[in-house]
């Protein structure tokens, strides 16, 4: 497949999987509901997609998972938003908001981190395990210490489990030097604390 079409796949999938998060408000229990609007819920699905993309060689330049990324993510908070529209609560996205930004900035980090897990270099490997990890672990602690009182704890702390999992696996799986598996948590543990510190600045306390 051309390049092109690679982010004709990701701007696609992007607004399919936005429009089924919220969607999953609906019938998700309320301990698991924080899944459908969350920045590791979308993290995740921005990952895994480039990850399966990425799977074929002609996805794998970091520039291609960059834009597919950066597509993905503002097509996941696109779909939700239209869909969540569409069912009575009315919202917008674009320039200036919030979340416009978070996914211009995220995007194309979580997009190359899904390229770089093919990566042949065990330092890219590396960094490419460690982005997700540390967004689900650093949104599970922001999670529990800032909306815990009206969301509940469940999500957030599969957040973390999975972020942890994630990390385990790169280490004991996808790494051989001690150095490297070091990096990988040494990075994860700064991604995490820093993603958790950025979002309690921002929005404060719950």
């Amino acid at each position: 497949m051309r390049v092109i079409g690679w982010w004709a796949v990701a701007a696609a999938a992007g607004l399919v999987l936005g429009g089924c998060t919220s969607l999953l408000q609906t019938v998700l229990p309320d301990g698991l509901r924080s899944f459908a609007n969350s920045n590791g819920g979308w993290t995740i699905l921005t990952f895994a997609v480039v990850v399966v993309c990425a799977r074929w060689t002609s996805a794998r330049p970091w520039w291609v998972g960059a834009v597919m990324g950066l597509l993905l993510f503002h097509g996941l908070l696109q779909g939700y938003t239209v869909v969540s529209t569409l069912r009575g609560f009315p919202g917008s996205y674009g320039p200036g908001d919030l979340y416009f930004t978070i996914a211009t900035l995220a995007g194309p980090v979580i997009g190359v981190a899904g390229v770089w897990w093919w990566s042949e270099r065990p330092v890219l490997r590396a960094v490419g395990g460690e982005v997700p990890a540390a967004v689900m672990i650093g949104d599970g602690i922001d999670g529990l210490l800032r909306v815990v009182e009206t969301t509940g704890w469940i999500w957030w702390t599969i957040s973390i489990v999975i972020g942890v999992a994630v990390l385990a696996w790169v280490v004991v799986r996808r790494l051989r030097s001690c150095g490297v598996r070091w990096l990988a948590v040494a990075l994860t543990l700064v991604g995490a604390g820093a993603f958790a510190a950025a979002f309690l600045t921002v929005f404060g306390g719950s």
